[in-house]
């Protein structure tokens, strides 16, 4: 018998818990106690940017934005907890935006999970509900699908927390459909094929700043000449385990080389050599450049000083402190993001909409913004950086598309040996 039969019937199984219809509750066989240390209150003009966004958009007070801003923030630290002590049973979590600004909490054990969560902060904004198959399971499914399928690290399955299963995005998708064999085995595997809109890179234009190089700021590309080629933004400073320091921006925007070096306000950043690692295929689209040493000068010692990671946030502060990352799996479906973009000229807050491979927002992103990146103001924690957009409406584009940081570091350790993280501001 063909297992996809019964993967089929799973997943309407897990489409109907999904949907909220297994909300579970009571003491019975319950896990202990679940306890998150403290942490001190979000302050609404240190997230400004995603309070406006949150009241704009839902209606909210502002009261009400920072409630849903401190949710998201035990959303991150409750699913560590989760992976570490219930990786069996727990199947992701997700945040309700639209519906009053709900945390769900997906389980293979629900009704022994939803008493353990007595103490977490926020409880009654937490949803338990039931789920078929925990993140483990699916996580195994995926790494399977992805070696029978012969999948590229570029088109690495997905797991959506939200319908309980495993997706092929994009070039993935794309890989499935071109061979009635290989779209015969996904359906074997349980693996849904979905159809994506194909993101448009932003092409290739604050501007003028002092050090330290923070994530936000005009990159002016050019060629091996030093001949301009093209215009993005930067993403965040990085460090590797070879002890160099790094700029990480969208891999397009080096074009494979073409973009040899980088440049802001008239002094060199970051240039393309041996280790650099570079990738325009989206959910990978990053390159990890080291700084430049030019007639030598290190610009290393005149870009990465104190604080050595911060963010221009147009809506709060031109050193917005960056303290470390959130890998994609930690990236929850509801949380809020900011972005800044050198095109746009400033901050604009979003939500993650959907997951696939990398991050979709409804963040207005323009041409030139390609390579900035995408935090949390409620944590100061990085998320990515951007790719590309679709949804055009005027200079805008409504849908966002960005590339895991986490993601673009995996591939660049698997090129070249270095393992790679974000600075903190710290």
């Amino acid at each position: 018998m063909r297992r996809g039969t019964n993967w089929r019937l799973a997943a309407a199984l897990s489409l109907i818990v999904a949907a909220g219809s297994l909300t579970v509750s009571g003491p019975a066989a319950a896990a202990p106690v679940i306890r998150l240390a403290p942490a001190a209150p979000v302050q609404p003009a240190d997230v400004a940017g995603s309070v406006d966004y949150l009241t704009r958009t839902y209606g909210v007070s502002v009261r009400e934005a920072v409630r849903r801003l401190e949710l998201q923030r035990t959303a991150g630290a409750l699913q560590d907890v989760l992976a570490r002590d219930h990786g069996d049973t727990f199947a992701g979590s997700w945040i309700d935006q639209e519906n009053g600004g709900v945390l769900y909490v997906a389980s293979t054990a629900a009704e022994k999970l939803a008493p353990a969560l007595g103490a977490i902060p926020d409880r009654r904004h937490i949803r338990v509900v039931g789920a078929r198959h925990s993140l483990r399971e699916l996580a195994a499914r995926a790494r399977e699908a992805s070696a029978r399928l012969g999948l590229t690290p570029e088109q690495e399955p997905v797991i959506n927390p939200q319908r309980n299963r495993v997706e092929l995005h994009h070039g993935a998708a794309d890989a499935v459909r071109g061979s009635a064999g290989r779209l015969a085995l996904a359906d074997d595997l349980g693996v849904t094929v979905v159809d994506s809109p194909t993101p448009t890179p932003q092409a290739c234009t604050i501007r003028n700043c002092e050090a330290p190089m923070r994530g936000g700021l005009l990159l002016d590309f050019f060629d091996f000449n030093k001949n301009p080629k093209r215009s993005c933004t930067n993403g965040f400073n990085v460090h590797g385990s070879d002890g160099w320091q790094y700029t990480v921006t969208a891999g397009h925007c080096s074009k494979a080389g073409d973009g040899y070096y980088s440049r802001h306000a008239g002094l060199w950043v970051g240039r393309y050599n041996y280790p650099t690692y570079v990738s325009e295929i989206y959910p990978n689209d990053g390159i990890i450049m080291p700084y430049v040493v030019m007639n030598g000068f290190e610009y290393v010692t005149y870009w990465v000083v104190n604080p050595r990671n911060t963010v221009f946030n147009s809506r709060g502060s031109a050193q917005f402190p960056i303290y470390g990352m959130y890998s994609y799996s930690q990236i929850g479906v509801g949380w809020v993001a900011c972005h800044t973009g050198q095109t746009s000229n400033n901050t604009r807050c979003g939500t993650v909409l959907t997951k696939d491979g990398g991050m979709v927002t409804d963040i207005c992103t323009q041409s030139g913004d390609s390579g900035g990146p995408l935090f949390s103001e409620a944590d100061h924690m990085a998320y990515g950086i951007l790719h590309g957009g679709t949804h055009k409406v005027g200079n805008c584009t409504t849908r966002s598309y960005y590339s895991p940081l986490s993601k673009v570091f995996d591939s660049a350790r698997s090129y070249s040996g270095i393992t790679f993280n974000v600075n903190s501001a710290a």
